[in-house]
């Protein structure tokens, strides 16, 4: 695993009418960054992920400084550079996505003396670049990002293309809506989020899909980070949750999943021999 520092640089136009945006410009650019690196992450199975911690903001250009613990082939930087010009169709967003699955086959052919398969979603790759693309639309024609580690010469990094719009639909793309749960269920924790409130990596029980989602019952996670509440390795939660269900490729995905409320821990140890769906 890499643990390093990295830099977002921001550089705007002081005299810009509306500062704000550039902030919100910068959320999004750091909200991109860890999905896509989240996406490459999973598609190697990676026991470590993708993380950020904010260490620093600073400003003149804004200067955002996060900790970033993944594996080193993880940063995203290399697919982001090829979103420039117009994306807006099907075909450009999959050689982005082929790009990238190459350069991770090329860079990592081994991962846990395996031989690397990986796999990203064009959906969710689409979705990215649709966020990334609402962050540039908040930048004047002057104003660019860079993406370095800490140290490095700014003046060798190439920033990021400003210029970059997706316009096309991605769920028209790539999905077509199955409907979506909002109730009850149990599942299986496949990692959890120990510190702040980045998205769990859960199982359904019922219908074995894997699908990430932030924990929004508050005082549990808070009692569950404070170790107030212990889970075991072969623990289950019953949950509230919601969700919508796609088909893409043949295969259903869950999407926009949120868990509402945890409702009961069901200890393997306990009274219980079986899991209820």
């Amino acid at each position: 695993m890499e643990s390093t520092i990295v830099e977002f640089h921001l550089e705007y136009n002081i005299s810009r009418k509306n500062p704000a945006e550039v902030f919100y410009a910068m959320g999004l650019f750091i909200s991109s960054y860890q999905k896509i690196g989240r996406l490459i992450s999973e598609s190697i199975d990676s026991d470590v992920g993708f993380e950020f911690e904010l260490k620093e903001v600073t400003h003149g250009c804004i200067l955002a400084k996060l900790l970033l613990k993944a594996e080193k082939w993880t940063r995203p930087d290399s697919p982001i550079h090829d979103f420039t010009g117009e994306i807006f169709s099907p075909e450009q967003v999959r050689s982005v996505n082929t790009k990238e699955v190459s350069r991770l086959k090329s860079e990592a052919p081994l991962y846990n003396n395996k031989k690397l398969d990986p796999y990203i979603s064009d959906l969710d790759l689409a979705l990215v670049m649709e966020e990334w693309s609402e962050g540039n639309k908040k930048l004047l024609p002057d104003e660019h990002l860079k993406v370095c580690k800490e140290g490095d010469d700014l003046s060798n990094v190439v920033p990021f293309d400003p210029s970059f719009r997706f316009t096309g639909d991605p769920k028209k793309m790539f999905s077509s809506d199955k409907g979506c749960h909002d109730g009850e269920e149990v599942i299986e924790v496949f990692r959890p989020c120990n510190k702040g409130d980045s998205q769990w990596e859960v199982i359904s029980v019922k219908t074995g899909r894997k699908y990430s989602a932030k924990i929004l019952d508050k005082k549990w996670l808070e009692d569950y980070q404070n170790s107030i509440i212990r889970l075991g390795a072969q623990d289950y939660l019953r949950v509230h949750s919601r969700y919508d269900v796609v088909s893409w490729n043949g295969k259903d995905e869950i999407k926009n999943a949120e868990i509402l409320e945890i409702k009961d821990v069901i200890n393997s140890g306990g009274i219980q021999n079986e899991i209820p769906e």
